[in-house]
Formats: C-alpha cells, sequence, structure tokens
C-alpha cells in the first residue's frame, strides 16, 4: 500500500470519528450559511410559491419526496424537504438525505483531473495509454449502428481531454453495445472496467463525435495511476474533506443508513419501488464509478457549486486555481461537434461542454429562462443542478424516481428559482 493511500486512509477515519463524536467544527460544517432571501436580493413569497409547487406533486401522490435547495452569493436562501426517504417504512424525508446523484458525479470526479493537471502530473494532450496501455491501437467500428460489422485503426490516439469531452469515441454504460459486452458491473474494480472498455472497439474516431459515456470511470483510473491512491482516497482527501462535503462519497455508510432515499419507479400513475442494484448502494463497491456512482445531499453538492462560483475555494480551502476552474465551466468543445445530444438523439443547441460540466452557449435556445455561462448537470435519477456566474445562483433539486424527467419537474424549479431574484 503506497504512503498517499495510507494517508488518505487516515484523513477517511479521522474524520469519521469526529463525525460520531458529533463535533461541528469547520471540518466538519454542513451546508452553506443561511440568509433570508431578502437579504440576498430574492423574494420570500416567490421561493414559497415554488415550495407549494414541489410539495403538490409529492401530496398528491405523484412523486416519493423531495429535497431542494437554492443559495445565492454563498448563502442558503432555500432549503426543504417532502414526503419520504422509504414509502414503506413511513420514513420521512429529511434535508439531509442522501441520494445516489448518478451522472451528478461527473463534475466532482473531472475535478480530481484537472487537480492534477494543475500540479503538472497530467496534461490534457496525454494520451490516455501512457497511463494504461491497452488504449494504445484502439479499433473504430466501420459503421457504428452495427456492432458486428468490420472495423479499422483509429486515426489517432485518445487524449486525456478527448475523455473529459466525452469525444474520445468510447459508448456509455448502459447502451446496448456495453451492455452486450458485459463492460461494466459494479463487483469489477476501475483497473478491471478499463481493460474492458479498452477491449471494445470506438463507436466514433476520437475528436470526432460528442458521444455522452463512460469516459469520465476512466479518468477515475488514470488518477489511481497518477496519484498512486484510490480513487475514493483520492476524492476524500483532496475535494471532499477540504469542501466540507462529509455526505458524499460511493455508498452509504453503516452510520448513514437513516439518511439513504430509496428509489422509485412511476408506473401507471402509481409509485414502485425499485429494486437494489447488484451490489446495492449500501456496500462498498469495488467500482469507484467516477461518471454515475456517488452519493451526496443537496447541502454538500451546494458546497460544491459554491467552490466552483468562487473561482476553486471556499472558506479558506482552495481545491483548484481560478483560471483552470474557468476552463471546467467554459465550453471547450469545437464547432464541428456541436449541438450535442442524448440517447435519444435530441439536440441540446443551447448547451456546450466545459472539463466537466455542460456550460449554457446559447441561452435563447433555452425551453426556459438560461443565462449564457451557466453550468451543472443532472442525474438518471431525477437529481438537477446548476450555478450561475452572473446572478452568484446556484440551485440542486434531488429526487430518486423513474422516468428522471418525470413532470418536467426539474425546468419548473428552474423557472421558479429565477423568477425569485428581485434585484
Amino acid at each position: 500500500m503506497s504512503v498517499q493511500t495510507v494517508w488518505g486512509n487516515c484523513i477517511r477515519t479521522l474524520s469519521a470519528l469526529l463525525m460520531s463524536a458529533g463535533l461541528s467544527g469547520s471540518l466538519l460544517a454542513q451546508g452553506l450559511p443561511h440568509v433570508q432571501p431578502e437579504e440576498v436580493g430574492m423574494s420570500s413569497a416567490r421561493l414559497a410559491m415554488l415550495d407549494s409547487t414541489l410539495r403538490h406533486y409529492v401530496d398528491s401522490g405523484h412523486l416519493p419526496g423531495f429535497v431542494a435547495g437554492i443559495a445565492r452569493h454563498g448563502k442558503i436562501v432555500y432549503l426543504q424537504s417532502a414526503g419520504w426517504q422509504d414509502i414503506e417504512r413511513q420514513q420521512a424525508m429529511r434535508d439531509d438525505a442522501m441520494f445516489q446523484i448518478r451522472s451528478m458525479s461527473k463534475p466532482i470526479a473531472s475535478l480530481a483531473v484537472m487537480q492534477l493537471v494543475e500540479q503538472g502530473r497530467l496534461s490534457l494532450t496525454d494520451t490516455v495509454s501512457q497511463y494504461i496501455p491497452s488504449f494504445a491501437n484502439m479499433e473504430v467500428f466501420d459503421d457504428a449502428s452495427d456492432f458486428n460489422n468490420s472495423t479499422r485503426k483509429a486515426d489517432r490516439e485518445i487524449t486525456i481531454g478527448d475523455l473529459l469531452l466525452h469525444i474520445g469515441g468510447l459508448s456509455h454504460r448502459d447502451r446496448p453495445l456495453y451492455q452486450s459486452r458485459q463492460v461494466r458491473s459494479r463487483a469489477d474494480t476501475l483497473e478491471q472496467l478499463v481493460e474492458k472498455v479498452a477491449a471494445v472497439p470506438l463507436i466514433a474516431e476520437p475528436g470526432t463525435q460528442w458521444n455522452y459515456s463512460i469516459s469520465t470511470t476512466v479518468l477515475g483510473r488514470v488518477v489511481e495511476i497518477v496519484s498512486g491512491q484510490e480513487f475514493d482516497d483520492y476524492l476524500h482527501q483532496h475535494v471532499l474533506v477540504p469542501l466540507q462535503m462529509p455526505d458524499t462519497g460511493f455508498y452509504v455508510q453503516p452510520g448513514k443508513l437513516s439518511q439513504l432515499t430509496q428509489i422509485y419507479r412511476i408506473v401507471n400513475g402509481a409509485l414502485q419501488r425499485e429494486s437494489d442494484m447488484e451490489v446495492p448502494i449500501t456496500v462498498d463497491p469495488a467500482l469507484k464509478e467516477g461518471a454515475a456512482g456517488m452519493v451526496s445531499t443537496v447541502p454538500d453538492y451546494l458546497r460544491f457549486l459554491q467552490a466552483i462560483l468562487n473561482g476553486g475555494e471556499l472558506d479558506g480551502a482552495r481545491v483548484l486555481r481560478a483560471a483552470n476552474v474557468q476552463q471546467m465551466i467554459q465550453n471547450q468543445l469545437p464547432s464541428q461537434v456541436l449541438p450535442i445530444s442524448l440517447n435519444p438523439p435530441a439536440p441540446m443547441s443551447d448547451l456546450g461542454w466545459g472539463y466537466g460540466f455542460s456550460v449554457v452557449i446559447d441561452g435563447s435556445k433555452s425551453g426556459f429562462m438560461r443565462n449564457n455561462g451557466e453550468f451543472g448537470w443532472n442525474g438518471s435519477l431525477g437529481t438537477f443542478s446548476w450555478a450561475d456566474p452572473s446572478t452568484g445562483l446556484s440551485a440542486v433539486l434531488m429526487l430518486q424516481v423513474q422516468p428522471s424527467g418525470a413532470f418536467n419537474l426539474s425546468s419548473l424549479f428552474k423557472v421558479l428559482a429565477w423568477q425569485a431574484i428581485v434585484d
């Protein structure tokens, strides 16, 4: 075991001991400070309307529960929970409920990569094969719609920057290609996963298409190789502890089970509880999945967004220089790969992509009010986040429901939060 890993484990143990002792010092302080909305140019009455709107979907039985938080200029003006973490056990939702945030893991994992770039231990132009040799000489499908078709050697190698931007030609963990090849299992280690990924041909030439992908998880393995630490240990020591995010990690620890929120699926208007994954979220998984594997809370994630809004610093802890934060929250995609789209294809003409976040590049093309320069991302179980440098506003909504876009609630939340600004 490396010295770095031992140190990371020591930090983790110290944090756990302090939390179990009920201490609330600066290391473990949860959440941003709270103020009355009018102190930062927001309307209490309009936030009350937002609150009643969200609660309507819970009170009517459409959704199991939610936690939502809004901050402006680093101060929380709204933090509310409603409904149930566990309907069957009648366990009420709490403000610090823990959710599987799925793809909202990507920005956190990407910050780790950018830290190593800042330190000169990694470069955005480095080929992935410099760290994971099996990514050399990758093959590309001649016809990406036919995974039994012929392949050819890729024109160039995949770079670290390609993976951050999802233009490396990799596919998504839930798409038929990777599922048919059994690429992803929470029982595998990162080392095992990346070897499986490298054994599957690419769906596009590196740098030529934006394909929302498993690439951020592959980057977690790069972080391990470069830092000499397990990926979760690295994040804990260099991101989560400095930013005081004690309820964020890759599983819900035994002492936090009362904070766990269950997942429900809407079927014919009724809520049905989803089964656990093969490795439940209450078990420390072998796979530390930077693309989709983390749990967090609204207070923790608001702190993360605020650190990014602050240019990489929060409460005296700096996790990245401001210039490198700007790279994360500015569009880095070349024009030839725009517009980006998810699956099924639905062009998102208002969005580009930075080194870890989606970025609004043309708010006039959004379906609701957005400023150019807003950044954030969502998760496939109903988690939603954004931050706006021009207004100082950040917001997080967390649900655990399928389909994740049920009732278009995230868009409604966005509009109502925006309208609460009065200065």
